[in-house]
């Protein structure tokens, strides 16, 4: 799986407006919005990736699951 098809898969999972561009910083920038979901955590499945994206992707995930703790619908990333 590649970076681009990876992101896509977390869109899926989120139901992610169309809008949404699949790069890093536009997945930051959604998954810090959601209000299109309903209040409450939000488990994301992180797909399997080969080194360098896997680590980019994951460093990613865990700053925006640390932005997002105390709010309205905080990430979860699981793998």
């Amino acid at each position: 799986m590649t970076l681009t098809e990876a992101i896509l898969a977390i869109y899926l999972q989120l139901g992610a407006p169309e809008w949404a561009a699949a790069n890093l910083d536009a997945l930051a920038d959604v998954l810090r919005d959601l209000s299109w979901l309903p209040p409450g955590p939000i488990n994301l499945v992180v797909p399997e990736l080969a080194e360098p994206d896997a680590t980019q992707l994951r460093a990613v995930l865990w700053q925006v699951a640390g932005e997002t703790a105390d709010g309205p619908r905080p990430i979860v990333p699981s793998e």
